[in-house]
């Protein structure tokens, strides 16, 4: 009897692709916590860096929709980058896109053990300097066996989350909103250069990564030309939205002329929280916390373990991967590969160098794989389209316009990235990471030609 390596076709809902896309951005953890990194710069006009950043990414939406419709497969973004430019080039940026959702959970894992004791000092609470680590691996268990039992439940899970998130950042927001109103000044240059502004921008820009997980959907979602092309376009547009709102509603809750000292917390939204919703708001945005590290965990172990068991399909990683659970239709080998490295390099790390300087570190990493797979995945667009004739230019001045805000968020974080140990060390493991590939393509390669 044939044995049956499919996914569960046909089983996803335009809703649910929509909720992986969300839950892959994490907007509650984004608006509490890590839009302090884009403040930094553009201080009081964070929403109009926060509007740029929106329209750039619904460009590069715009382009995964449109490449959608050509290419349906679990391996996402290898899958498009593959279709395009050949076999070789997508093997190299899918195997930099599975360093960077690997380190994009040990991001979260981390997010979750590093913000959560500071959101409780902000209620508080005292914790102990370790309690990191049952946090780290409580969320790696979490979104591993919740995406081993199934897509299915997996994005139920994350579809009920992804709302009560938005819903409760956008009422958190409202709220601050009816004892401070929105200033229009905000979305000017009033309070920061346009340089300044756009460095903003693009840390914004990066502040969206895991929207485009949606593409690792497309064996499994109903109608998968319309769904994942519409499902990707509104996960950014909802992701933006709600990014909008926070960052005003948290500006003038804060203060336009305060802004200097909002990027020094380490939690500001919850402290704006317990300020204007008293300590009951701020207990359950801390809850909320949690709940978008868990819901982010889900998201990129669904993401992760599909691009692998792709590229394990394709002949181009070890074919013990490409394995599907009998039951839950889920490439449970990947899912295990995915929560062994990711628990592995979190907690060794981290027990050496520290959590913190480990979040630093991975953040640089992630954002190298992020951003050349977004850069190759445009390019790849325009030889899909020639292919199959319908390539415009249209699409030229849009591949060319994604890819200039693209390179302008690579100088960006160049120029803003103060050099220290941690952060070579995240540059090195990038380096490291892509030669360990090279090696392995060839000696696989050879391999099989002995064969």
């Amino acid at each position: 009897m044939k044995e049956n390596k499919e996914l569960a076709k046909g089983t996803v809902s335009f809703r649910e692709v929509v909720a992986q896309g969300i839950g892959g951005a994490a907007p509650a953890m984004a608006s509490l916590v890590t839009l302090t990194g884009a403040a930094a710069y553009a201080y009081a006009s964070l929403p109009l860096a926060v509007i740029i950043a929106t329209l750039g990414v619904l460009l590069d939406a715009t382009r995964l929709s449109i490449t959608s419709r050509y290419v349906q497969s679990a391996g996402g973004i290898y899958a498009f980058i593959s279709a395009g430019l050949g076999r070789t080039i997508g093997y190299f940026i899918g195997w930099a896109y599975v360093l960077y959702t690997l380190t994009a959970l040990v991001f979260i894992y981390l997010s979750v053990g590093v913000f959560l004791p500071g959101a409780l000092q902000a209620l508080g609470v005292s914790t102990p300097s370790w309690l990191w680590i049952p946090l780290v691996i409580i969320v790696a268990l979490f979104g591993g066996v919740l995406s081993y039992l199934g897509v299915r439940p997996s994005l139920r899970f994350t579809l009920t989350m992804s709302i009560l998130e938005i819903v409760f950042i956008l009422v958190t927001s409202f709220l601050i909103f009816t004892k401070v109103p929105p200033d229009p000044t905000t979305f000017t240059f009033k309070y920061a250069s346009p340089f300044n502004v756009g460095v903003g921008m693009a840390f914004i820009f990066l502040a969206f990564a895991g929207y485009e997980t949606t593409s690792v959907l497309g064996e499994e979602a109903k109608d998968p030309k319309n769904t994942i092309s519409k499902g990707v376009f509104t996960a950014a547009l909802l992701v933006g939205i709600t990014y909008l709102v926070a960052s005003e509603a948290f500006v003038v809750g804060w203060g336009v002329n305060n802004m200097s000292s909002f990027f020094t917390e380490l939690v500001p939204g919850i402290i704006l929280g317990v300020k204007y919703g008293g300590i009951a708001l701020g207990i359950i945005l801390t809850i909320l916390l949690i709940n978008s590290g868990l819901t982010d965990s889900v998201t990129f172990f669904n993401t992760v373990s599909r691009v692998v068991f792709a590229m394990a399909r394709d002949g181009v990683l070890d074919k013990r991967l490409y394995d599907i659970h009998e039951t839950n239709k889920t490439p449970h080998k990947a899912i295990l590969f995915s929560f062994i490295f990711s628990l592995a390099y979190t907690l060794i790390f981290s027990l050496i160098i520290g959590p913190e300087n480990v979040f630093l570190s991975v953040g640089i990493t992630t954002t190298f794989g992020f951003l050349i797979a977004l850069f190759t995945a445009n390019i790849s667009l325009l030889f899909i389209l020639r292919k199959n004739n319908s390539l415009s230019i249209w699409n030229i001045l849009l591949t060319i316009a994604i890819n200039s805000i693209l390179l302008f968020v690579v100088f960006a974080n160049i120029v803003t990235t103060s050099v220290n140990v941690y952060v070579l060390i995240g540059v090195v493991s990038f380096i490291v990471w892509m030669i360990a590939g090279a090696i392995y393509r060839v000696a696989t390669n050879k391999k099989v030609t002995e064969i």
